[in-house]
């Protein structure tokens, strides 16, 4: 769940920011001659599963200790619950 909490203005400004860094990275691309990077979509794919994994892997029992005590009772499910995430995450291809 995302918390909206930046204020509309600030949304607005900084949607037009990063308009305007568009149009200058723009100007600057064709004053200097530069051409447009070719992204791969598999690359772009990885490097998303790849942060999905990291952070549940972080969200195992074992390794949220440091944010305090988990329920016992509720351990084993929450990591099998973690571990079927963890599985469907690794079938992205």
């Amino acid at each position: 769940m995302l918390v909206k909490d930046v204020d509309d203005k600030t949304i607005e400004n900084n949607i037009s920011a990063i308009q305007e860094a568009r149009n200058y990275i723009c100007e600057l691309a064709e004053k200097y001659g530069t051409s447009q990077d070719k992204s791969s979509l598999q690359s772009v794919i990885n490097a998303k599963r790849a942060k999905i994994w990291e952070i549940l892997t972080d969200s195992l029992t074992r390794r949220i200790k440091g944010y305090g005590t988990f329920p016992k009772k509720y351990a084993e499910e929450y990591d099998s619950d973690i571990n079927k995430l963890i599985d469907i995450t690794n079938r992205i291809k």
